[in-house]
């Protein structure tokens, strides 16, 4: 998964449109993506399945979760407008496996039950999914800036990445979840962390 206490916004939406196979990237690309105006990719049952399962990973508790930040609409935008034909497959996949899972286990689609049997559905089939496996042989050199976590299911791994990091990169996690300061204050060389601490955001390295 993401380690978010290393990485900046510009780093998370890197990391976006690497996970959707992007090969080509326009700077304002990186600053936020933007749902495909009058274009969907989703049709409405898989929408609204990725919206159950945006909100199931992040949901709303003191702060906004996912849906309010609009993760829905601009992981559809993404796949619309930059996500390779094999992402698109995969996540699609993915997306669909999550709600089998849920008829299985409840006899209902994941985007129709309760949000506490969605979680229910979800924590064992998120174990098994991300249970890691063994590479393949004789793979290329790996690419440093786009490590490869080989686990049991990589489509629902990325679209699982895909989620946490554009509502991390939003306004509102920006603003409301995490803590930020556009120029820091006084040095504090040590600061007690209670429950009510929160991680800290950041636009850059400095």
């Amino acid at each position: 998964m993401l380690d978010l206490s290393q990485m900046d916004r510009r780093s998370l939406m890197q990391r976006a449109f690497l996970l959707i196979g992007a090969t080509t990237i326009p700077a304002d690309a990186l600053l936020a993506a933007k749902s495909a105006k009058g274009k969907r990719f989703l049709n409405a049952p898989r929408f609204k399945l990725l919206t159950a399962f945006a909100d199931t990973i992040v949901p709303a508790t003191d702060t906004p979760g996912a849906v309010a930040a609009g993760v829905p609409a601009k992981l559809d935008g993404m796949l619309a407008t930059w996500a390779s034909p094999e992402s698109q497959k995969v996540i699609l996949e993915a997306l669909d496996r999550i709600d089998v899972a849920a008829k299985a286990a409840k006899k209902k689609g994941f985007a129709d039950l309760s949000p506490a049997d969605r979680d229910a559905v979800l924590r064992p089939h998120d174990a098994a999914a991300l249970t890691k496996v063994t590479p393949p042989a004789n793979l290329p050199r790996a690419n440093p800036f786009a490590p490869v976590n080989w686990v049991a299911d990589g489509g629902y791994l990325k679209i699982k990445e895909l989620v946490v990091a554009l509502y991390y990169s939003s306004e509102i996690a920006m603003t409301q979840e995490l803590i930020y300061e556009h120029v820091p204050g006084t040095w504090e060389p040590s600061r007690k962390a209670t429950e009510a601490t929160r991680p800290w955001a950041s636009t850059g390295p400095f």
